[in-house]
């Protein structure tokens, strides 16, 4: 079947058809959040706040650094797996909604073999994007290089070539990233890791397919600037003025639980927490309705691109 690039709003639909699961989701990765946020603090919140501390202030010994690092490197490995765990349980719910839709489950929600192939999926398909990324960013400096020495002979010339290179490669990794962004989805649906198989899948689907995830790049920031402005104006109710808040957002104290949660970092962490579950509902909504239109089975054996 063709593509529409409708399937870019196919999570407001899942928020439509289930608000009580959605609902969910936002409600465990919230309390995922908290605790991991609360052992993060109680087991590093010293080292976290002189790590803050050395942006400001430089220690004289630069091996502090390293010291303060190991020190929080325990919670922050096992905050970061329970983070996988919980985004692979939440990920795997948003694909029952679209592929499963008779599925049982609390909120779709399931922890099998599903769920612990989404997280192996997802820690491969990271170690090959960061390979991928490595080799583009090698292979754009090529067509760089031969340009700054066109710039050397003509600035304004040169300028103009650089600004095409650039845009030339944003475009080129966007397109690929979006060929490559059914491969979790696809591992999902046939039970096995296929990190590779979205490039055939998509075939000839690339543009609609950069063009829906433009478009819900768009509302969902559209979302997050709403989001935020209520956030300011919490703050401001608070008495807290802007740039404190804005400092609290972008680097909250994590010297201790009265300092994090004192101010209104605690309320963004809530509210944030809580459309998480629309969050993931809008983007793997939109990958799983991309991937059952394009999974008729019909695919063929054609070259990639």
């Amino acid at each position: 079947m063709k593509l529409s690039i409708d399937f870019a709003f196919a999570g407001f639909e899942i928020i439509k058809k289930n608000p009580v699961a959605v609902l969910l989701w936002g409600v465990v990765y919230t309390v995922v959040s908290l605790a991991a946020t609360v052992l993060m603090v109680l087991t590093g919140g010293t080292s976290l706040a002189a790590l803050q501390n050395y942006e400001q202030s430089p220690p004289s010994d630069p091996t502090a650094v390293f010291g303060q690092l190991a020190a929080i490197l325990p919670s922050a490995l096992l905050a970061g797996l329970i983070g996988l765990v919980v985004s692979a349980v939440i990920q795997c719910a948003v694909y029952r909604t679209v592929l499963q839709p008779s599925a049982k489950g609390f909120g779709y929600m399931q922890l099998g073999s599903h769920e612990l192939r989404q997280i192996i999926a997802t820690i491969l398909w990271y170690l090959a994007f960061f390979l991928f990324y490595l080799l583009f960013f090698f292979a754009v400096m090529i067509p760089m290089v031969l340009v700054s020495f066109v710039a050397q002979a003509n600035s304004i010339l040169g300028g103009i070539l650089v600004f095409v290179v650039a845009i030339a490669a944003l475009v080129a990794f966007i397109y690929i990233l979006s060929r490559w962004s059914l491969a979790l989805v696809q591992s999902f649906d046939e039970r096995k890791i296929n990190l590779l198989g979205s490039f055939k899948l998509t075939k000839g689907s690339g543009w609609t397919l950069l063009g829906g995830y433009v478009l819900l790049t768009i509302v969902v920031l559209m979302i997050a600037a709403v989001v935020f402005g209520v956030l300011f104006g919490v703050a401001m109710g608070m008495g807290i003025g802007f740039s404190e808040a804005a400092q609290q957002f972008m680097q909250p104290d994590m010297s201790s639980l009265s300092a994090l949660f004192g101010g209104i970092y605690g309320v963004q962490i809530v509210i944030s927490g809580l459309l998480s579950g629309i969050g993931y509902a809008l983007f793997y909504g939109a990958t799983a309705a991309a991937y059952q239109v394009l999974s008729t089975k019909g695919t063929n054996a054609a070259d990639v691109f």
